[in-house]
């Protein structure tokens, strides 16, 4: 009886992890993914506070402009800098944005290069 308990625990312990491993992946699908977008900067629309490492004030700014995806769709985007990249970016810079449809713009990278629409 006590072998069939022990092995009951192990089994029910690997189980929960196995489960909120699965939680943590799916979640993590559902919050950060989404369809990439490249915006050409051409100029800041507005600048606003964000906190650097360390309690250090900066100023964050705002992009407004025309995006696409790989595929050529079209959308208005607005892109505010966080406190891990906050900018500026250079006029003509090309930045890849994830638009995730629950929760808005969720990562932004510069690029090199767009790429050719299909």
């Amino acid at each position: 009886m006590e072998y069939i308990t022990k092995k009951w625990t192990e089994l029910s312990i690997l189980l929960l992890l196995v489960l909120f491993i699965i939680g943590n992946v799916g979640w993590f699908v559902y919050r950060y993914s989404g369809e990439h977008y490249y915006m050409r900067i051409t100029k800041s629309v507005s600048t606003h506070p964000v906190t650097l490492a360390v309690s250090i004030p900066s100023n964050g700014y705002t992009y407004q402009g025309e995006a696409r995806t790989a595929s050529g769709k079209e959308k208005f985007l607005t892109l505010k800098t966080t406190s891990a990249n906050p900018g500026p970016f250079k006029k003509g810079q090309i930045v890849r944005v994830t638009v995730n449809q629950n929760f808005g713009n969720t990562n932004y990278k510069v690029v090199s290069s767009m790429p050719n629409t299909k």
